[in-house]
Formats: C-alpha cells, structure tokens, sequence
C-alpha cells in the first residue's frame, strides 16, 4: 500500500482535469492505497463524485476573482492552503509517498508548503507533477514559464501525449513521461448508429477555449442541408447566454437542444449519432475517448496533439478557428452512415489502451520507480 495525495486546483467541479482526479484517486483506493483527493479553493455549485477515499479542501472560502479590493483576502487564503497543507503531509504517517499535482496551481501551493515542511517530512514525498492543456497551449500563454518554475524539480513531470513531452523537453524541463489520462466508462456494447433522427453532441465546458460558439455557426451553415439531425449542447460555463443569444439568430436554433452538464456522460454519448469537439485549445480531451469507447465518431479541430493521438485513423479533423472549415467536415461525416459505423467501430478498438485498469497499471508502475 502506498500513500497517495492528489492535488488540483479544486475537486468539485465537472471538469475535465477534476474527473480524471476522482477516478484516479477512486481506482487506486480500490487498489488498497491510502488515497486523500486535495482541492486548493472550493467549487461553487459543487458536485461531489463518489468514492471511498479521503477529501481535504485547503481554503475555507471560494477563491476571489483578481482586485484591489481582494488582495488582502487572497493573500489571506493562499496562506491557509499553504499551512493546511503543510500541516496533511506532516500527519499522513512516516511511510514514503507521493504526491500527483494535477494542476499548476496546486503545483504552486504544494511548492510553497513543501519549503516550509521540515526537512524529514519533506524528505519521504515524492511529487508527479501533471499538465492538462497542450505544449502549445503553455506555450502561447502564461503557463509554461509558471510549469518550468513549479515542474523542474519533480520526480517526473507528464504530459498528456508523446509529442507534448518531447516539446517540454525541448523547452529544458527534465524527467518528461507521457501519461493518458483513463476513460471513466466502458459500455459492454457500442452506440447503436444510424438512427432515423441522427444526433450531432457537444459535451463539455461553455467556454471561449472550447469553440462552442464555432460549432453553432457551422451548424447554422449545416442545418437546412441536415434537416433530419438535431444538434444537442450538454454543460454549462461563463459563455452559456451568449451561446443561447448567438444560436437565436441563426438557422437551426429551432433544433438545438441545450441540456445541463451530466455526471453520466456515457448516456448522453450512447444516444448520439456524432460527436462534435470544436475547441481552440485542448489537452487530451476525455469526451472523445469516451465517444470512441462507446462507438461514436468525432469530428475534432486540430488543436493538440492530444487531440491528434486520440482521434487516429478513425476520427475527422477540421482546421482550428475555423467554422466554415468545421461545417464542411461536419457536412460529410453527418452523409456517411456507412463511415460512421466503421470509424465507431475502429474507435472502440483503438480506445482499449484508455481503458481505466490499463492506466492505472502505468501509474502503479511510475509511482514504483519514482519510490526506488
């Protein structure tokens, strides 16, 4: 048995980074680890995922969006993380262990509560550091001078594909893996496809990364063409009343069907036809190994290589920012029956390798050697 802290920036949310936590934390409990999920700030609305392990929240209160007027509060906040922390990693035994920090946040509380950690404490945790978004996300933002700060002294940093850990290598980052992130679902059998009114599915965060509003222009372009299909928009975000505002003036938006976020995304991808990712950043998007493990093909922007090692040969991309783009690949999968029964079915077999117990295998084996 080992002791296992997961760290994230929090763990109520439905996000993605959030999901693969609970079901790793979930699949090493089952394993008889000794597991504690941490998230830094809590989530409102929050919405707790099942599992037998421990749950710790560092901050008493939400943390505050960025002002004059909340400095003192935030810095007030960021000391109780750090020192709630600080104070879980001095009682969690005196066996060795390790921590995952799933986001680079976290990652920046763990590095400040590690330095005031005396010494023999310190000394028994070994940290995996992990990051969600693409190389080149990092790379066109903030992220990667905070990852190349908070990341070079860890155990082992991964990233979510081969081509990810080649280029922060490049960028000087040391001890690089790749490491999937698990599928939380395998259906005993494949969506049932070619229905008489065909489903076109977004799942996910209403966000400006993740291109909603991209897919309801191409839909607009789409929907007399596809009289026959409806497009349906499971979740919620910051953009969700302008995404409405945007689909009320354009064709179609009589067959759009919006729908709150889900913690049963297998059912929602089970009942669909299509399965649309029209992101503008992504790492290793979870929905589209769950729409290929259920059967279901995607149409995806070529925003990653996450994206690009998911989707394979049986998947279709379309050029980023790019919604005519997006409609034209769209319009052609959404006429191929025949190629969205065979590109589901080369899904299932090539999603096999996401499959929760074989990436817990590879994490059982890493936190090993990172033990040594």
């Amino acid at each position: 048995m080992t002791q296992i802290v997961i760290c994230a920036n929090n763990i109520d949310e439905l996000g993605g980074a959030q999901r693969v936590v609970h079901l790793l934390a979930d699949g090493f409990h089952r394993r008889g680890h000794e597991v504690t999920a941490v998230g830094v700030t809590p989530y409102e609305p929050a919405h707790p995922m099942p599992g037998g392990f421990d749950r710790r929240v560092l901050m008493p209160d939400v943390w505050p969006k960025k002002s004059a007027q909340t400095e003192r509060i935030r810095a007030n906040l960021r000391a109780t993380a750090v020192s709630q922390l600080v104070e879980l990693l001095r009682t969690k035994g005196h066996e060795p262990g390790v921590i995952i920090t799933a986001q680079v946040w976290s990652m920046e509380i763990l590095a400040d509560a590690l330095a005031v950690l005396n010494p023999a404490a310190r000394a028994r945790w070994k940290v995996i550091g992990q990051y969600h978004g693409s190389f080149a996300a990092a790379a066109s933002g903030r992220d990667l001078a905070r990852v190349q700060r908070s990341y070079q002294d860890v155990s082992i940093f991964t990233a979510l594909s081969v081509e990810d850990a080649v280029a922060f290598t490049a960028a000087g980052l040391r001890n690089m893996r790749s490491m999937p992130n698990p599928l939380a679902f395998w259906p005993a059998q494949p969506a049932e496809l070619s229905s008489d009114e065909p489903t076109l599915t977004y799942l996910g965060r209403l966000s400006q990364e993740k291109g909603v509003d991209l897919l309801i222009d191409a839909w607009s372009l789409l929907a007399d063409r596809h009289p026959n299909w409806r497009l349906r928009i499971v979740g919620d975000g910051p953009q969700a009343a302008q995404l409405r505002d945007q689909a009320s003036l354009l064709a179609g938006a009589e067959r759009i069907d919006w729908l709150q976020p889900t913690a049963d995304p297998a059912s929602v991808l089970m009942d669909s036809e299509l399965v649309a990712v029209p992101s503008r950043t992504e790492g290793l998007p979870l929905v589209i190994a769950e729409a290929g493990a259920c059967g279901v093909p995607v149409v995806a922007t070529d925003c990653s290589s996450g994206v690009r090692q998911l989707v394979g040969t049986w998947g279709r991309l379309a050029p980023r920012e790019d919604s005519r783009a997006l409609a034209s690949v769209l319009d052609v999968a959404m006429s191929e029956p025949a190629w969205r029964r065979e590109a589901g079915a080369r899904a299932r077999e090539e999603m096999h390798r996401y499959r929760l117990d074989v990436v817990l295998d590879s994490w059982e084996a890493l936190i090993a050697r990172v033990l040594q």
